[in-house]
């Protein structure tokens, strides 16, 4: 015979606990306090045992007699019942922490990798794979939840950032491996699931046009940070990424040149910019405008990070230049025409443009391999550019379009 609910809520507390049984060894335990306790008598192993099932109201009749149901179908399998319980309690304990996201965490927190290259890493899978996996035990996640997040983000139209999540989710899932968080790796194949961006040179004008550009950004009248970062630009022939992320800390006022640390550098190997009078008073100008910050050029937005590569790019844009300059395209000009002027040896340009070296033993010599030819190239470059500002003429001719691969 069951237990009527209305018995259970009008039971009245005694000086003793007593019991009201329901049935199958299901009963209510009254404690002197009040409390109506749902308990279940088993047997195991020949031995009786009692399954503590919740307190009445939070848990009522009916439910409670569906885990009575279960907790026999558990014995008659041969499971004890509280053990059971007590695995299940710590699987889903480790599940919550074990989370995509939280294992993406600790991967990045033992990751070898610079500060600020960890946090753009980190950024990418917080807008793009967290949102949707991040909160959802690594053991659960399948190949086609995979497939389905990283085709989400090539339908954003941003392929280059796909592939990047892509490889950056395929390193946490095999570091879940290594550290035996799972025992299969979804992420392992997950091959020809994008498509791959058509590859392209850098946009670039012509050396004819340079005048152009240059009068351009002479009459451009907007944002002062944006049009110093281009003077730079054109002037030190840097990397955008070098230039954006530069700090004050890496000016070195006395010698006059910009230490930019290996772990900024494309090649990852430290490089020395030699300043050129003009580069010196550019920054010195910004010096009045972001010396105060850690970075040359901070986000308009969030002073304590630097500007975008978008910046730039919207610069360029706005000055009819779109699809035909990008601030990387400087780097051509640059190497171009001081190759086509033959006034230094390509092994000084080469260092200049920070490329590699295919003697390692050479490379390894000396970070400021031909600094004092370079002091000279990068002070005669800036006055070429000066030059060809105020007279057109001046301009290198010719055909380059040979040299244009050369300088990424």
């Amino acid at each position: 015979m069951t237990l009527a609910d209305v018995r259970i809520r009008t039971a009245k507390p005694q000086d003793k606990p007593y019991k009201l049984f329901d049935s199958g060894g299901l009963f209510v335990l009254v404690t002197p306090t009040g409390s109506k306790l749902w308990r279940l008598k088993y047997h195991f192993l020949r031995k009786e045992r009692l399954f503590s099932i919740g307190s009445y109201p939070e848990i009522g009749a009916s439910e409670a007699r569906q885990v009575r149901d279960a907790v026999k179908k558990l014995v008659a399998q041969g499971i004890d019942p509280v053990q059971h319980r007590r695995r299940t309690r710590l699987q889903k304990m480790e599940a919550s922490e074990n989370t995509l996201e939280a294992i993406a965490r600790r991967w990045f927190e033992i990751k070898k990798a610079d500060d600020e290259h960890r946090q753009r890493s980190l950024r990418r899978l917080e807008l793009y794979a967290f949102p949707k996996l991040g909160f959802r035990p690594i053991q659960d996640i399948t190949t086609l939840d995979l497939v389905t997040c990283l085709e989400a983000v090539e339908k954003k139209g941003v392929l280059e950032t796909a592939h990047r999540v892509k490889q950056l989710l395929q390193q946490v899932f095999r570091y879940a491996v290594r550290r035996g968080l799972i025992t299969h790796n979804p992420a392992g194949d997950l091959r020809d699931i994008l498509a791959f961006p058509e590859k392209s040179n850098f946009a670039c004008i012509k050396p004819a046009e340079l005048p152009g550009l240059l009068h351009a950004m002479r009459d451009y009248n907007g944002d002062a940070q944006t049009l110093h970062a281009m003077k730079l630009l054109a002037y030190t022939f840097v990397r955008t990424g070098e230039l954006i992320g530069a700090r004050w800390e890496e000016i070195d006022w006395a010698r006059q040149e910009w230490h930019i640390p290996a772990e900024r550098m494309k090649m990852n190997r430290d490089h020395i910019v030699p300043l050129a009078r003009q580069v010196v008073a550019l920054f010195e100008e910004l010096k009045s405008m972001t010396g105060k910050r850690e970075f040359i050029f901070h986000a308009p937005t969030n002073k304590e990070k630097h500007m975008s590569n978008g910046a730039i790019l919207g610069a360029l844009r706005r000055m009819g230049y779109a699809g035909r300059m990008t601030g990387h395209g400087f780097r051509a000009l640059a190497s171009t025409i001081l190759n086509e002027q033959r006034k230094y040896h390509s092994d000084v340009i080469e260092r200049q443009l920070a490329h590699a070296d295919r003697n390692e033993i050479r490379a390894a010599y000396n970070r400021a391999d031909y600094l004092l030819e370079r002091k000279k190239m990068m002070q005669e470059w800036a006055d070429y550019l000066d030059g060809v500002l105020a007279n057109p003429d001046k301009v290198v001719r010719g055909d380059f379009t040979k040299d244009r691969k050369r300088h990424k």
